[in-house]
């Protein structure tokens, strides 16, 4: 009965190899797990970027106003969607100016960085300010240098691309045909 009590169960040793062996795993799989969260938080702003566009030229027709999208570049970027005067916004708070509409700032996607982003102004009626905007785009890069571009298109809408070409799931950017 005792042989049989003692082969129930795992010894110290083998437990100790298993531990380890989880911990290689482990050690193995960070690097690319967060790689993958950067990628995602990269995606993530590009495509909150690109529904506020959306909102932008909406409340524009809604209200029958003009509505600026105004960026901060940089590690704290920030943009902000408001009608009347552009409005800076790093000084901007959603609570306290009026005409603001919405307010991002880089610190709901950790990790990700605003390269360059050029003003826009959505004018309600008025297709001439849409071709104004053609040449408009926004980049954003990640931790470990993944970019993202997103441009404004003939009709108004937005398409993402990456510029270095190997995002999963992106298209790589091409020259805007002339």
């Amino acid at each position: 009965m005792r042989r049989l009590a003692r082969r129930i169960g795992f010894t110290l040793l083998e437990l100790m190899i298993t531990l380890a062996i989880l911990a290689v795993l482990g050690a193995i799989a960070t690097p690319s797990f967060s790689a993958l969260i950067d990628r995602q938080r990269l995606q993530a702003a590009a495509h909150h970027l690109q529904a506020d566009i959306a909102l932008a030229r909406h409340e524009s027709a809604q209200r029958r106003q003009t509505v600026h999208l105004r960026f901060q570049t940089g590690t704290a970027w920030c943009y902000v969607l408001s009608t009347g005067a552009p409005v800076d916004c790093q000084q901007a708070s959603a609570a306290t100016l009026p005409g603001v509409i919405k307010l991002v700032r880089a610190s709901e996607s950790a990790g990700v960085r605003l390269l360059q982003a050029d003003a826009m102004a959505f004018q309600a009626d008025n297709d001439a300010s849409l071709h104004a905007l053609l040449a408009s785009q926004a980049s954003f890069s990640s931790r470990e240098g993944l970019q993202l571009r997103l441009r404004l298109g003939a009709l108004g809408r937005t398409s993402l691309c990456a510029p270095e070409g190997h995002l999963p799931g992106t298209p790589p950017c091409v020259a805007p045909k002339s």
